[in-house]
């Protein structure tokens, strides 16, 4: 995981910190293969500030009745996914089990 770490920009830690550099971020589902840009502004607006979206993921909503779930991206030369090794390792896990 220490080579990992590194890999993860330090203004990926919350949504402050996301606003001040101005990040493209966007939430993708790889069932329906569906993406959104993520207004970071006004999801900060919602829950605070210091809310954070790595490591997170939620059940898809970008297409109706998708069983996926929606990874955040972050966009740093290319769509990077906002998790560290060892989260999307277990992200991989529980898809390939289904």
């Amino acid at each position: 995981m220490a080579k990992t770490a590194g890999l993860i920009s330090a203004w990926t830690r919350d949504l402050d910190a996301m606003i001040e550099v101005n990040a493209h971020v966007r939430a993708y589902c790889g069932v329906c293969k569906k993406y959104q840009d993520i207004d970071i502004p006004a999801l900060r607006e919602r829950v605070g500030g210091s809310y954070s979206l790595l490591n997170r993921r939620c059940k898809c909503r970008l297409t109706p009745g998708c069983k996926g779930w929606n990874k955040f991206m972050y966009l740093h030369g290319v769509m990077r996914i906002l998790a560290d090794e060892e989260t999307r390792r277990r992200w991989e896990s529980d898809w390939m089990r289904k």
